[in-house]
């Protein structure tokens, strides 16, 4: 009776163990999923933020310079199209 309880035990065991390495590597699969994901997604914002952060410098170069190689005359003009009276 012991022998055959002990036996029908360790084959539970055997199999509750081989289903825990199971889900232990699926958990370990998706959590390196979603890390590289992750990484992915935060490089990918970089690279944006860098672009948006270029093109704003550059469109502020233009008008820095639009404006100092202007006359005051253009400037006036260019003023008084964003001022109101």
């Amino acid at each position: 009776m012991v022998t055959v309880l002990m036996s029908l035990l360790s084959g539970l065991w055997s199999r509750l163990s081989g289903w825990a390495v199971l889900a232990g590597g699926l958990f370990a699969v998706l959590g390196i999923a979603w890390l590289r994901g992750r990484a992915a997604g935060k490089a990918s914002w970089e690279a944006r933020r860098a672009q948006v952060r270029d093109k704003a410098q550059r469109q502020s170069g233009e008008i820095r310079h639009d404006v100092q190689t202007d006359s005051d005359a253009a400037l006036d003009r260019r003023l008084d199209r964003w001022m109101r009276d």
